[in-house]
């Protein structure tokens, strides 16, 4: 099988573009795991006070907050995230369902608001650590940055 140069150049591109965009996802997640200093050991859970966390894109531009308290957490986009989105209802949901049988950083409730078929805001209800809001942050950055990836291409 031969290859012109354009079909080789073409590939090369291809790959190339799809490394970044890993190397972006990674990236993401060493911000969030960064931002909390290291990640807690089993046992080692301090008991959260109420915060904001901003939730920040690979040009520093604030994508989300979070609001946390030890008993509920508000997630806000400032960003569009189509609410119907696959990665919405089936990863964010996944995760927040398997949150609810957890020992660590358990979900009693949550609910993914919307408005104009966008995402407004999420409500997390449950008994939160450190550890769960790491995770909770590198889920939203995933989801951020993977549809913002599929809206460039």
């Amino acid at each position: 099988m031969k290859y012109s140069y354009e079909d080789l150049r073409k590939i090369v591109e291809e790959k190339i573009k799809e490394l970044r965009r890993e190397l972006e996802i990674y990236e993401s997640m060493l911000r969030v795991l960064e931002k909390v200093n290291k990640t807690p050991e089993k046992g080692e859970y301090k008991k959260l006070k109420e915060d904001v966390i901003t939730l920040k894109d690979s040009e520093d531009n604030i994508v989300a907050t979070i609001t946390v308290s030890p008993t509920k957490i508000k997630v806000v986009p400032l960003v569009k995230l189509d609410s119907e989105h696959r990665l919405i209802r089936s990863y964010l949901v996944k995760f927040l369902e398997e949150k609810k049988s957890s020992s660590i950083g358990k979900v009693v409730r949550y609910d993914i608001k919307s408005s104009d078929k966008y995402v407004s805001e999420i409500i997390i209800e449950g008994n939160f650590n450190e550890y769960f809001i790491v995770e909770l942050e590198a889920a939203i950055m995933y989801i951020i940055d993977s549809t913002r990836k599929e809206l460039s291409d």
